[in-house]
């Protein structure tokens, strides 16, 4: 694993060290797995998917649990899909994150195989799936540690589950601090762009008192936060931008943004925070940055990784408007934000010269 670069955080550095302990304790698994299994994460987290999936598939169909389950939420939690995975066809997908067929069934999620074996957290992240509120899900993802996992059942029951029960919800340990702002637009008196207003408000509390409807810049600024490019005013003279590009650059949440723009935009920094974070779809989306498996993968090693910051630039040069026919990074307003984020999309776009759209 590469080491962190600059002074570092020491409980950052224990994390780290903690993790590499716990691939080489890995449970279930020979001496010659346990390697495999710990490269392949290495790889992984070097955004190699080419070496990285095919040795996890391998794990998998040989009854690595831990792989199987790594192997089937990278499945569906890559929010950025690299060159070597938008290339795949729908059965190559399948036979690479999926159980073989047996007796003519058809490729089974390894999910539902762990699940089918008794184990308990696969059980869990299958039930967190589903599309009725169950709370008691939230709340044994969390004790696990999966923490990241509980994002879908907490919007599910944020949306529909009773009044008592979301009251239940904001008391609970389970609730993940990133989502406190949709519960509560959800469960708070309604307001215009209420969903972008309760996330500004949770970004910057010291200004909660100061964030009202009735004023238009606020309005303007609460639509991106709220979807994103093309909803709102992303005006640099918005009375709100330089809080914002504040949260961007300093928050556990979007670490992968704020890294990929110190990197790659160090004239302009904050603006193509601003940008990238406009592009992936405002604060309820960019809050979704988040490790597959906790429990293999803990969230803050996930997040330094060079996989979290292209998956980040991915999401930024695949993003379409709503017609699904053009590029969003191609509006002139993303220039208007920060001319190195777009160019700095461009040139990926260029490196990676393949339109998922285009496939047959």
């Amino acid at each position: 694993m590469g080491r962190l670069k600059g002074k570092g955080n020491l409980m950052i550095r224990i994390l780290i060290v903690a993790f590499s302990i716990s691939l080489l304790a890995a449970p279930h698994a020979n001496s010659e797995q346990k390697d495999a299994f710990g490269e392949a994460i290495e790889a992984w987290l070097r955004d190699d998917d080419a070496d990285s999936l095919p040795t996890l598939a391998d794990l998998a169909e040989e009854g690595h649990s831990e792989a199987r389950l790594l192997l089937a939420r990278i499945e569906t939690e890559d929010r950025g899909h690299s060159r070597f995975r938008s290339q795949l066809t729908a059965e190559q997908s399948r036979q690479l994150f999926r159980a073989p067929p047996v007796q003519g069934r058809a490729h089974r999620p390894w999910l539902a195989v762990e699940a089918d074996r008794g184990n308990r957290l696969a059980a869990l992240l299958l039930a967190a799936r589903q599309p009725e509120p169950r709370l008691e899900v939230i709340e044994q993802l969390f004790a696990t540690g999966e923490r990241e996992a509980t994002d879908h059942p907490t919007r599910i029951a944020a949306l529909y589950d009773s009044p008592s029960n979301k009251q239940r919800l904001r008391e609970s340990s389970a609730l993940q601090f990133d989502l406190i702002p949709y519960l509560e637009y959800l469960t708070g008196p309604p307001e215009p762009r209420g969903d972008g207003l309760a996330a500004l408000r949770h970004m910057v509390p010291e200004k909660a008192d100061q964030v009202n409807a009735a004023n238009h810049e606020t309005l303007g600024m609460a639509g991106i936060l709220a979807l994103g490019l093309g909803y709102g005013d992303t005006s640099g003279q918005n009375r709100w931008r330089k809080d914002v590009e504040g949260w961007i650059l300093g928050s556990q949440s979007t670490r992968p943004i704020a890294d990929l723009c110190r990197q790659r935009c160090p004239g302009e920094t904050a603006q193509c925070g601003f940008a990238i974070f406009a592009l992936t779809g405002g604060y309820f989306e960019t809050i979704r940055l988040d490790t597959p498996l906790e429990s293999t993968i803990p969230q803050v090693v996930f997040l330094q990784s060079p996989r979290a910051r292209n998956m980040t630039l991915r999401r930024a040069v695949w993003a379409r408007t709503q017609t699904n026919l053009d590029w969003l990074s191609e509006a002139e307003d993303v220039e208007g934000i920060s001319m190195c984020a777009a160019e700095m999309i461009r040139s990926e776009r260029a490196t990676l010269n393949y339109d998922p759209l285009s496939k047959d």
